[in-house]
């Protein structure tokens, strides 16, 4: 035999204390003796289950999409108007990645590397995302005449969602982007920029429409 069999109950807890180291620190600052320990258990164990760092960090991030998705359920349930819900949603997907901003540079350079049924964990989940969101601007898209399609629509607010995450810089701050991207998502570029020109007081900045 090679070596003892693999369990659900060991990988999981390997990925809920890599999450936790991983959201620590840069992707590049953490070693896999910085899990292992955390664990106490040796590196080999480790490898076991994920063959390099890039995987186990990948695998990470598919394993929180299931509760990011139910946090974003939260955000499209309910009458709130479209621009709270959006808000809502936009600052729960960048809060997810404010501490792994360093997923999307990763998955970009090792995507086909990854292995299969990871991959397709990933874009499955993804795919749902954009579906529930999709799902629920449809109707006010329909409403105003807007001549776009849905899941269209919400890929290019998911696509400002990443640049977002990877351009920010240090000194931003989460609510504000989310703001931003809300009122550039709806609104367009140009009311953005004059709101950026004559901004409101603090008090009054949720008020402010695109």
């Amino acid at each position: 035999m090679r070596g003892r069999k693999k369990s659900d109950e060991t990988r999981l807890a390997i990925l809920l204390r890599a999450t936790e180291v991983f959201s620590e620190k840069p992707f590049h600052e953490v070693l896999t003796d910085d899990i292992s320990s955390r664990m106490g258990i040796g590196k080999g164990t480790l490898y076991r289950y994920f063959e390099s760092k890039e995987h186990l960090y990948f695998a990470t991030i598919v394993h929180g999409l299931e509760g990011m998705r139910e946090a974003i359920e939260g955000c499209l349930i309910g009458d709130r108007p479209l621009e709270q819900t959006i808000e809502s949603l936009v600052a729960t997907v960048i809060g997810y990645f404010w501490e792994r901003r360093d997923f999307f540079v990763l998955l970009h350079r090792h995507e086909t590397k990854l292995d299969a049924a990871e991959r397709a964990d990933w874009e499955r989940g993804r795919d749902e995302l954009i579906n529930l969101v999709a799902q629920r601007i449809a109707p006010e898209i329909r409403g105003n005449g807007v001549k776009i399609n849905p899941r269209l629509a919400v890929e290019m607010l998911f696509g400002m969602i990443r640049s977002v995450c990877l351009y920010r810089d240090d000194s931003d701050r989460l609510a504000d982007l989310a703001h931003l991207v809300t009122r550039v998502f709806l609104g367009g570029v140009g009311p953005a920029l004059e709101c950026a020109v004559a901004p409101a007081p603090v008090s009054r900045i949720k008020k402010v429409r695109g």
